[in-house]
């Protein structure tokens, strides 16, 4: 069994029958409680080191009884550019459902990147019927639509051309390599552009210009306390955009976004820094404290 630090690295393997879920669990394995990470896009296992930050803190603080889990989920690494939110939560409330079978008690959901809008869609119960959690943590929320503008301010009229292929009815094809953008590396259908990148789509939780109604139209679906944690640096965020008031915003639109939630100090989209992970980590259990 691999390892790394004080606890094994792949302790519990789980990968559910009926999808493409498959989870490792790090930590005491005899936790009463688990805590699922889901990664951004081109994320799956072991490719956002910070968490494993977050698992050591949680080994050193027993009495809160929380393992981790890394998801592997059908849009992991190159999956996003086919996958859409909608099938995100379905494979992470299988897993959600598995938990509970063994027994686990609390269930907190922690988002990285696009990972927060998967938190952010999960709280659709109506719409999925999916396994109720207990908690929610966001950290790095951004608009994929208002990053585009710092690095590829051309990109409109590729959205342009996804959403004639969608017109179309070839949504789901992948779009042509001279119309999708060279950054993610990986196919991309035209319905998954539109959800990314365009005004309203599905993955547009988390743009600066959205209407007050909306916001709090987001927002209020939470019935769960929820740590949202913005890095004060993040490349990915236009200089135009205020995080400060983004943060301040989410708290005001639900009495669950915790007082906790702020920005992590000097550090960049997935926290390379040893100190911000120390910070981010210290913080996420002060949150886990207020669970009951």
């Amino acid at each position: 069994m691999a390892s790394e630090g004080p606890f094994p690295l792949l302790a519990h393997p789980y990968r559910s029958p009926a999808r493409g879920t498959c989870a490792y669990e790090m930590g005491n394995t005899a936790a009463k409680n688990a805590l699922v990470f889901i990664g951004g896009l081109k994320d799956g296992p072991h490719t956002t080191p910070y968490i494993r930050t977050v698992a050591r803190h949680l080994e050193k603080t027993p009495e809160l009884g929380y393992s981790v889990f890394e998801t592997r989920i059908r849009s992991s690494f190159d999956g996003f550019g086919t996958s859409n939110l909608a099938q995100d939560v379905q494979d992470i409330s299988a897993l959600v459902k598995y938990l509970r079978s063994i027994g686990r008690d609390k269930i907190i959901l922690f988002g990285h990147s696009t990972g927060c809008q998967d938190c952010m869609e999960y709280t659709k119960y109506a719409k999925y019927s999916n396994s109720p959690v207990d908690g929610f943590i966001l950290q790095a929320p951004v608009s994929d639509r208002e990053s585009l503008d710092t690095f590829l301010p051309n990109w409109h009229s590729k959205l342009d051309y996804a959403d004639k292929m969608i017109a179309d009815g070839k949504g789901g094809d992948c779009l042509p390599a001279e119309q999708s953008i060279a950054m993610l590396n990986a196919p991309i259908s035209a319905n998954r552009f539109h959800d990314l990148f365009a005004k309203g789509g599905a993955d547009d939780y988390f743009s600066s210009d959205l209407d007050a109604e909306t916001v709090i139209g987001f927002w209020g679906r939470f019935n769960k306390p929820v740590l949202v944690l913005h890095s004060e640096k993040d490349e990915f965020v236009p200089a135009t955009v205020d995080q400060v008031a983004l943060n301040k915003k989410y708290q005001a639109a639900s009495p669950f976004v915790s007082p906790l939630s702020g920005l992590i100090p000097g550090t960049g989209h997935t926290v390379l820094q040893e100190e911000a992970r120390e910070w981010l980590a210290g913080r996420v259990i002060e949150f886990l404290r207020t669970i009951t």
